[in-house]
């Protein structure tokens, strides 16, 4: 049995891999059973194996996928301190994390009515809240800015899930220092915030 979901979690990879790069490089209408089972490398019957259904197939490429997000965020907010890190934690900047990003955004709107998937959107926004409000008690703590009362979490997040979703599909110029202009506009966010408190 161990050897089995041993087998299975390979595979779970492989096909969540062949996900990203459709995604990324061919779009959602790209997304076919068969076009995953060619990128993936294994047959369509053996996918059917592991996987039950189509959308069993998703659900664990979309799983895959957030858990990587998660792995990525958490590991830059392990470089530094303060706002600074806030942005460059929660912004894609490299081709790899724009290419994870873009798969995540593709499927977000399915994932977001469909019951599994809901509740794995849920816990990674519930996860990726206690990581903004853990880095504004870091710089509460630190001095950088002063206890935000009233400060939503979720605004500064949307703040953050826009700039991402930005950084993810535009490829422009004026997307390269987002993430230093992303920790300004949740300064001036919270300007207001320190002033009230004053």
């Amino acid at each position: 049995m161990a050897r089995k979901t041993e087998r299975l979690q390979i595979r779970a990879e492989q096909l969540a891999q062949a996900v990203v790069e459709i995604l990324s490089e061919e779009g959602r209408g790209a997304l076919t059973r068969e076009r995953i089972s060619e990128k993936a490398g294994l047959s369509r019957p053996l996918i059917y194996y592991y996987f039950n259904s189509s959308d069993a197939v998703m659900a664990s490429a979309f799983k895959w996928i957030c858990a990587r997000i998660l792995e990525r965020e958490e590991k830059a907010l392990e470089k530094g301190r303060g706002l600074d890190r806030l942005a460059a934690a929660f912004v894609p900047e490299g081709e790899e994390s724009r290419r994870l990003y873009r798969a995540f955004y593709a499927l977000l709107p399915e994932a977001s009515i469909k019951g599994e998937l809901r509740g794995e959107v849920a816990r990674l926004r519930g996860l990726r809240r206690d990581l903004l409000a853990e880095i504004l008690l870091d710089a509460t703590r630190s001095g950088e800015v002063r206890p935000p009362d009233g400060c939503d979490l979720d605004a500064i997040g949307g703040l953050l899930d826009g700039a991402a979703l930005r950084a993810a599909v535009d490829q422009a110029p004026e997307t390269k220092g987002l993430s230093a202009r992303m920790s300004d506009a949740v300064r001036r966010y919270l300007r207001p915030v320190r002033a009230v408190a004053a």
